[in-house]
Order: structure tokens, then sequence, then C-alpha cells
């Protein structure tokens, strides 16, 4: 049994005082991180976002402090803080029940406020801590409790963030991953419900305040007393310190960085691993520093580094879209600072309050840091929102277009906005201010910069916004009616499995009822899709006349076409190659034999064979086979360094090849972006030689690399499929690719005959001439190419030029970036505050009294 106020405790005292926190972690992450992606489902807008997840601290600012000062004036048969932590996590266990099982928005916004009100039951969790931990232990018990808090975080993020969308079936029965992450923290929860309640004794410490009337009165001369007013400057600025960016945090990984919420999971799991053992080191030393010195350092140290980490996204990063190797460098950085921090932070608050009036402080305490949280919160969220109103592209009808000639974005905004051009707004018709269209330079990786061919042109429209605001709302019901419909189907057919007609009848005729309302919800979202694909194609028409003769035309990405001969050379091996071997011995055999196309393993019915093919000029049989061997000495000198006794063993002789002739298809294209990634960011190359040690890193070709690989798996069969080259071209921002086509008959058996007689196929009727009439399909397979390899080069964000690449309506496009700039004027005015506190205390404004007691008892 567990005591409280004892001057000497044992560690494990000290383990199962601060395990609860552990718990806490995993709970919060789940009604934080996860409770965000639920809530998305119904809000968009970051700022209505926000605003709905501080609606707690509105409730928090009277529950919160009157629970805590409440705490320090009563006396139950069970304590006096225990009472209140057993109805919260009733609460919480509760309402992360009923959370993922709420059908639409208002009742999951009452669950999540009863969850905070629950929640803020709690407020003595953390008194009862104290009263268990002497003062000059807790700097040790808060490395501890960071240690378990980071652990809950490893398995919330790497493991349970990532199936928040999975659907699993479990004996017929389907399991939610939404719902498995709620209620796995509300299992946890439940089990150490049990230590609090049966292990844990309270000592009637015979509080002077006990009996107190609780009147308004007696309630702010508690808070305002004067030995806990100073210390109230120290809680509003770790409050400020440890604002961030909230929840838009998430949001920030997964919409504008597009992660998955499994690599946000990895990301945060990877930091955390490494921090399970720099707690344990950071906690030797937390006893041991002077606290308040300790802590002003620490904080301004802090926002160094998110200084630096804005910087280095904004300013270094072409494409401000960091690695997960950056994120976590950046992000374990600051997690090392933060972590010793709250370790010196904790326990020095709490050198200066008296035990009886822990409850008193954390009223106050409680009321500051939310007041301070719905600044920051609410504030963070208007502050990105008015940063995308003032800088960012308006919502509203958006083309895409690719020009002739490179120009920078004030020359083409004069252009588009010159007098004159006269725009007219889609949606109404009214002509619309000049200010209001907007171009940026596009390229499909996100690089930014402000020249280029390829524009995003954008015409601000709020009527098309409300149109689009409500097709999400549509569509959110339509998944809700979708979801149920499915799990009544599933429900009747069980139940005529079963031989119950009648109810399975019953529940058919419930399910037509729901079909009848998504098939009507479909329709109304299409007639809105319809609107707005009809107002994006005005808008493309009045760029189309704006710039018209400025535009590429159709065609013009294809820069060359040509048809030559091929060999394809066949040598049997002796195992079956690796994947890895192959394609580094391809990278070899173009260096060593420039003629080389392409070398893959083929399966014989006795066994393995590599088919080697070079490109080969016109000529007699004997040239030919000359051209053959080379290739066949050429691939053993190269299979010898890679892959030792592929052919046999040494003074085998040369193993018997077979050889034929193929038709190699030749296309130079121009492409939006730069095929090969050549910037290597400063992190990036230092932490490359030590991830070099695991596999390949800063390889400029793995764009066109993975193009190839994807081309190569779709190709169709027969001699010579699936073998191509892809290169950079000569000219900038184009790829040269080179592939055996394969016969006719294969393309007719597997694929249906493309349109060649647009602006791409006579291009390519035009550069491989006569070939398209000496091979019947030659032109059609060529065009079928062309198609793959525009769609596999999409894949890896390179965008093959077009004269129009989009025309659609845009919602507005937040950079949860800014936010930063928020957090730096809040870390600046919480470390004023430090050096105000440090002020008061050496005026003698304020003692340490908590330590004092401890002496003294």
């Amino acid at each position: 049994m567990i005591v409280t106020c004892k001057k000497e405790v044992p560690a494990r005292w000290i383990f199962f005082a601060v395990l609860p926190w552990g718990a806490f972690a995993f709970v919060g992450s789940a009604a934080g991180a996860a409770f965000l992606f639920s809530l998305k489902k119904f809000v968009e807008n970051p700022a209505g976002l926000t605003f709905i997840l501080s609606l707690p601290s509105f409730i928090s600012l009277v529950t919160y402090p009157l629970v805590s000062f409440t705490s320090d004036r009563i006396w139950t048969r069970f304590g006096r803080r225990k009472p209140f932590v057993i109805a919260s996590w009733t609460g919480i266990v509760t309402a992360l029940v009923l959370m993922p099982l709420m059908p639409n928005f208002w009742a999951l916004l009452a669950v999540y406020m009863f969850y905070s009100l629950s929640s803020d039951l709690n407020a003595t969790l953390d008194a009862l801590k104290l009263e268990i931990i002497p003062p000059h232990e807790r700097g040790r018990a808060t490395g501890m409790m960071s240690w378990f808090q980071n652990l809950a975080g490893i398995v919330f993020y790497f493991i349970a963030l990532g199936r928040f969308d999975d659907v699993r079936f479990m004996w017929g029965v389907p399991l939610f991953g939404e719902r498995v992450i709620y209620w796995s923290a509300a299992l946890l929860l439940a089990v150490l419900f049990l230590l609090i309640t049966l292990g844990v004794k309270e000592l009637d410490q015979k509080s002077p305040l006990r009996g107190e009337r609780i009147t308004p009165r007696t309630f702010v001369r508690g808070l305002l007393d004067p030995e806990l007013r100073p210390i109230y400057l120290l809680v509003f600025s770790i409050s400020a310190l440890n604002a961030g960016l909230g929840p838009l945090g998430n949001l920030l990984y997964t919409d504008q960085w597009s992660y998955t919420k499994q690599q946000l999971g990895i990301n945060i799991a990877v930091g955390g691993v490494i921090n399970i053992f720099i707690i344990g080191l950071l906690t030797l030393f937390a006893d041991k520093l002077n606290r308040m010195k300790a802590y002003q350092t620490l904080i301004f140290i802090s926002l160094s580094i998110n200084v630096c980490y804005y910087c280095y996204v904004n300013f270094v990063l072409p494409d401000k879209h960091p690695s997960l190797v950056e994120i976590i460098v950046f992000g374990e950085s600051g997690c090392i600072v933060g972590l010793l921090m709250m370790m010196v932070y904790v326990p020095l608050v709490y050198d200066y309050v008296r035990r009886n009036k822990l409850g008193t402080y954390a009223a106050g305490a409680g009321m500051v840091g939310r007041l301070t949280g719905l600044l920051t919160l609410n504030g963070v969220g208007l502050f990105v929102w008015g940063y995308a109103t003032l800088f960012q592209p308006p919502a509203g009808e958006m083309t895409r277009v690719v020009l002739r000639e490179e120009v920078t974005k004030p020359e083409l905004l004069a252009s588009l906005r010159a007098p004159g051009t006269a725009w007219t707004r889609p949606s109404d018709g009214a002509p619309v201010p000049p200010a209001e269209i907007t171009a940026e330079a596009w390229q499909a990786n996100g690089t930014f910069t402000d020249r280029g061919r390829t524009w995003e042109i954008r015409c601000r429209d709020k009527a098309s916004a409300a149109l689009d605001e409500e097709r999400k709302k549509l569509a959110a019901t339509q998944s809700e009616r979708l979801a149920s419909r499915k799990m009544l189907e599933d429900r009747a057919a069980v139940l005529r499995g079963k031989g119950d007609l009648g109810k399975a009848g019953r529940i058919e005729a419930d399910a037509a009822g729901r079909r009848a309302e998504t098939d009507r919800l479909a329709a109304e979202i299409g007639a809105i899709d319809a609107t707005l694909a009809a107002r994006c194609e005005a808008f493309r028409g009045e760029v189309d006349r704006v710039l018209a003769g400025r535009i590429l035309e159709e065609g013009e990405a294809l820069r060359e076409a040509a048809t030559a001969d091929a060999l394809l050379v066949e040598v049997p091996v002796g195992r079956r190659p690796e994947g890895e071997v192959v394609e580094a011995m391809a990278r070899d055999l173009r260096r060593e034999l420039p003629e080389t196309i392409d070398l893959r393993p083929v399966k014989r019915e006795n066994g393995y064979a590599f088919a080697l093919s070079v490109g080969s000029r016109k000529g007699s049989e004997a040239e030919a086979m000359a051209l053959a061997r080379r290739a066949e000495e050429a691939l053993l000198r190269v299979a010898g360094a890679r892959a030792p006794g592929l052919f046999g063993p040494a003074g085998a002789g040369m193993p018997p090849f077979t050889f034929s002739h193929q038709t190699a298809l030749t296309l130079r294209v121009a492409t939006v972006e730069t095929p090969t990634d050549t910037y290597v960011s400063p992190i990036t190359r230092i932490v490359n030689p030590f991830l070099s040690l695991f596999h390949e890193v800063g390889n400029p070709r793995r764009k066109l690399d993975a193009i190839g690989r994807s081309l190569r798996l779709g190709a169709a069969g027969g001699n010579g499929g699936g073998h191509l080259r892809i290169d950079p071209g000569t000219e900038a921002r184009t790829i040269e690719v080179t592939t055996l086509l394969p016969s006719s008959s294969v393309l007719q058996e597997r694929e249906a005959v493309p349109n060649v007689d647009d602006a791409i196929g006579r291009r390519l009727a035009a550069g491989i001439g006569t070939g398209a009439l000496a091979q019947p399909g030659l032109l059609a397979q060529s065009r079928r190419f062309y198609d793959r390899l525009e769609e596999a080069a999409a894949t890896q964000k390179l965008t093959l030029v077009r004269p129009r690449l989009a025309s659609a309506y845009a919602p507005m496009r937040y950079d949860y970036m800014s936010g930063y700039i928020w957090m730096f004027l809040l870390s600046s005015l919480g470390i004023t505050m430090t050096f105000v506190f440090r002020g008061i205390e050496r005026r003698g404004g304020i003692r340490k009294r908590g330590v004092e007691e401890e002496h003294a008892s």
C-alpha cells in the first residue's frame, strides 16, 4: 500500500506513482491525434478545427480550478484527492468507448465535451503524486514519468495511429481501426483504475484550510494568494513555450507534407525509441542542476532550435518538404531539450508551493494554463487562416498551363492583370478584380520558384467555395449512409443463412431505403461536380484567351521519336539471379557497353537465362553476330565482378548464347520537373554516410529507376517485353527512353488499340516514318507506350508537359508551417516572464516554501 506525505519513500512507490502518466499519454494521444482525424471527417477549416478543440478550455476555466481548489478544503473516508480521480477515470473510460460510435458531428462533439469535463476532475492526480513523492526525489520522478509517457507514445504512434483507417474482420465481425484505438485506451485506463482505488492511501494532513467555505470570494482570494501569484508567471511561460502548432502539427505532416498516418507514427516512434535511452541519462542530472538557470538556458535553446527548423524548411529546402530523417533530427533535438526543460520545470515550480496549497496552486495554474491555451490554440488557427488568406492561392477555379518560354511571376501577373484583359467570374459572370487572379509556378514535387514554364492560375470564387463545402457535407453523409447500409445488408445475409427470413426481410427493406438515400446523395454530389467542372472549363477558356499564343501547342512535349534495330542476346545462367544484382549489372553494362538497353532475367523450361538488349545498326548477319559476342563478353566480365559463379565454375568456357532481331523505340520527352534529384540538403549530406551502411543513398536517378521498374512490370509479354532504358535527356528537363516493342500480336491480345490520330500520334508517325507501314501495329504500340510512360512518370512526381495539365476547383491551400511565426511570438513572451519572475525572487517577493517545509518536517 502506497501512503502519502512520507519524507522518504521506496523506489517502487515512485514507480507506481508515475505509472498513470504513461496511460494518460496513450489516452491523450487517442483523444488528441486520433480525435483530430475523427473530427476532420466533419470539419476541414484549420481555424474551425482549433476552435472546436479549444471549447473544453472554456469549461476547464471553471471546473479544473474548482476541483483543485476544493480538494485542499475537504476530507472524505477515501481521502481528499482520490474521490475526484475515481470519478474522473470512470467518465473518461465511458467517453472513450462512445467516441468512435458517434454518427455525426454534434454527437461526437457532445461526447468530446463529456470527456473533457471528466478530464478536469482528474486535476487532483498531480497533487496526489506530489504528496507521495518528496521534493528531493521529484526531478528523478519527472524523468521516470517522461520515460513512461515516451514509451506510451511509441506504442501509439508506431502501432496504433497507422491503423486508424483499417478495417479487419474477426469471426465475421468488422473491426475498425478507429474504434480499436479508442477502446484500447479505455481498457488501459480501466486496468490502472484498480491501482489508484486499491493501492493508494491518503494520510490526513489536518490542513488549516479544511472546512473553509467555498464561495466566489474565498475562491478568488485563494487563487490570488501572495505566495502563489508570482509562480503563475512561470506557468504562463511554460504554457506559451509548449504551445507549438497544437493539432495543426499533425495536419502539417499529413496534409501539407503528404506523409501517411503510418509514416507520421513511425517518425514520432523513432524519436521515442531514441528518447527511451536519453531520458534515463537526463534523469541522472535532473536533481543536480541549478533549476532556474538551467530552465532559462533551455528555453533559449528550445526557441533557437524552432527558429532554425523554420528557416531550414522555408529557405534551405527547395520544395519546403523535409525528409523523415530531417524531421527526426530537428524533432529529436527539440525533444531532448524539451524533456530536460520539463524535468527542471516541474520540480522547480513545486519548490515554491507548500503541501496544503498544492490544490489551490493547481487551481490557479490550471486557470492560467487554460487561458494561455485558449490564446495559443485559437491564435495559431486564426494565424494560419489569416496567413493563407493574405499570402496563399485563393479557393476557386484553377487551371495549370505550360508556356512556351520561361517567365517570372511578376511578368506573368503583369500579363494576366493587364488593362483590357476583362476577366469574368465563372459562377455569376461578374467582372473579376485583377487582384483576385493569381499565378504560382507549379511542379508536382512541390518545388517553390518564382520562374518557370508551368503555372497554376486561379480565380477567387466564393460561390464555388461554398458549393464545395456543401459537397463535402453531402459526401460525409453519403459515406455514413453507405457504411450503415453495408452493415444492414451483412446482417440480413447472416439472418438468411440462419433461416430467419422474416427479420432478414425487414432489415433488407431498411437497407433498400438507405440505398435510395445514398443514390439521391450521389446524384446531388454528381450535380455539384458537374457545375464546378463547367465553371472550371469556362475559366480555362478565359486563360486560353488571355495567354493566346504563349501556351504550348499539343504534341510539343514529344521532342523526338525514332525506331531502330536492336539485338536481344540470351545467355543461360546456372542459378536464378537476384533482382538487386541484375540492376547493378545493368548499370555496369551501360558504362562498359554504351549500346546496352537493358538486362533482364528470363525463366526457361530448363532453368534461367539473361536477356541482354543492345542497340544495333542494320548490317550483315556476321556484324550482328560480332555485336552479340561482344555483348556476351561484357556480360561475363560484369557478372564476374558482381556475382561470381553465376555462369558456372571458373574455366567452364563460354556459355552458348542465342540472339534475335528486335525493334527499339526511342522517345525524347519534355518534363515539367528536373528528372534527376541533384540537390542534397545539408542534413542529408551529414547522415548519408551512416545510412549508406544499410542501403544505397543519394541516388540522383531514383525517380528514373522507379519509372523504369513500373514500366517493366506493366510491359506486354513476348520477346523483349520489359526491356527499357531511361536517362536524362541532353536538353534541360527532358528524358530519353528506349524500349523494345513487343510483337503486334501480343498487343492485340492484351490491349485495346489506342487513338493515334491526336497530336502525339501524328508526331510519333512522323518520327518512326516508314517503320509504321513496315510493321503493322507499330504506331499503336508506340502510342500505348507513351501513355504508359506518362502514367508511370506521374507516380514519381515527374510530369510530361502538356499545354493544359489540369483544370478543376481548388480549395484554399494552408501553410501550416506559418504557425511557427506565431510560436516565436509566444515563446519570446514566455522568456520575458521568466526574467520578471527572477526579479521578484531577488527582491524577496517569493520563497521556496515547499523546500523549507520539507526541511522543517
